[in-house]
């Protein structure tokens, strides 16, 4: 193969990447080029098939002492593609519940974003205002689920009555929210004996002021 067919077919690569590249993947991350832990595009995708916290790949798992469910009692899913909203893949939370167990309030985990726990990172300069998500799935009775920033007052709950079969889309203003240690948590709790639930959860973002 001469010099000038490679040169052309290298050319034409080049093109397609860059064409292809938009908001969601850029061309960095094409090119496998990490993003800075403080740079904010646009929207930020903590969930759109894969986990983009800038920090820890690995969800932060709430602790069984604390009232939490033992892992056994649960199952946590970052490729579930039973149906997912967008993309190939979600994330499924499925909890037993505590039927036999009363003790075991919750069962949840964390994004973190940060690798090691207390290191912390600053949304103040970020220019979010929302944080936009899709919800689907099934609670029993005294099971509701809940999406928040930990630390802060950012956070929304739903009750069984209000997750439903089909994907639905919810956002939480994170106005105001500064430093956060973790991207956000999730939870599947109880007031009372239940049989936990399963939701499901995908295309989490982070947005700034829209029009």
């Amino acid at each position: 193969m001469n010099k000038k067919l490679i040169k052309l077919l290298s050319f034409c690569l080049l093109c397609m990447i860059c064409f292809t590249s938009c908001e969601r993947y850029p061309l960095r991350t094409l090119l496998g080029i990490p993003d800075r832990i403080d740079s904010w595009p646009d929207i930020w995708y903590i969930y759109d098939d894969e986990i983009n916290t800038k920090g820890s790949l690995e969800p932060f798992k709430w602790e069984a002492s604390t009232g939490c469910a033992e892992w056994e009692m649960a199952d946590l899913r970052f490729d579930c593609t039973d149906n997912p909203k967008v993309g190939r893949k979600c994330i499924r939370l499925t909890w037993l519940g505590n039927s036999n167990d009363p003790a075991s309030t919750y069962f949840g985990f964390g994004l973190q974003s940060r690798e090691q726990l207390g290191g912390k990172i600053n949304l103040e300069t970020s220019g979010y205002t929302k944080m936009k998500f899709w919800v689907r799935g099934t609670l029993y009775a005294n099971c509701s689920f809940e999406i928040s920033i930990p630390g802060t007052s950012a956070s929304k709950t739903f009750s069984a009555s209000e997750i439903k079969p089909y994907w639905e889309q919810h956002e939480i203003k994170i106005d105001g929210v500064g430093e956060i240690e973790f991207d956000l948590g999730m939870s599947l709790i109880s007031s009372g004996i239940t049989n936990g639930g399963t939701v499901y959860i995908d295309d989490i973002k982070f947005v700034k002021e829209e029009d």
